[in-house]
């Protein structure tokens, strides 16, 4: 089952913190908010989530593309460039990443997702 999770808001209220960054990368614990939230549906069997972006959509899609080497150990041979990830988390997740529109409101974000949608 896929899990659709809002990411796109321009997190007013943590201002302090959201003009660095969209409310979802605010950091607890030294991880995202959107992580700890993933990795509460994960513990309950679901791992396929779209996330609708909008505000600073580039910051939430640099953590996903380096997710996999930051969490984990790496190996890397200077000698002919190549580099192993040795040890990681072992999250099953599937992430799509949607661009929604910087000022698209909740509504609009959601029918933009609609093809995700089956039923």
């Amino acid at each position: 089952m896929k899990t659709i999770i809002l990411a796109g808001g321009f997190g007013t209220r943590l201002s302090e913190e959201t003009e660095i960054r969209p409310k979802p990368m605010v950091e607890v614990g030294g991880r995202p908010i959107l992580w700890h939230i993933m990795k509460t549906y994960g513990h309950y069997g679901f791992h396929e989530f779209i996330i609708a972006l909008g505000y600073k959509a580039d910051y939430i899609k640099k953590y996903f593309l380096d997710y996999v080497g930051f969490s984990g150990n790496i190996t890397v041979s200077i000698k002919d460039g190549q580099s192993i990830i040795t040890k990681r988390e072992q999250d099953e997740w599937t992430i799509h990443l949607e661009e929604t529109g910087l000022d698209t409101m909740t509504g609009g974000r959601i029918k933009s997702l609609g093809h995700w949608v089956e039923n």
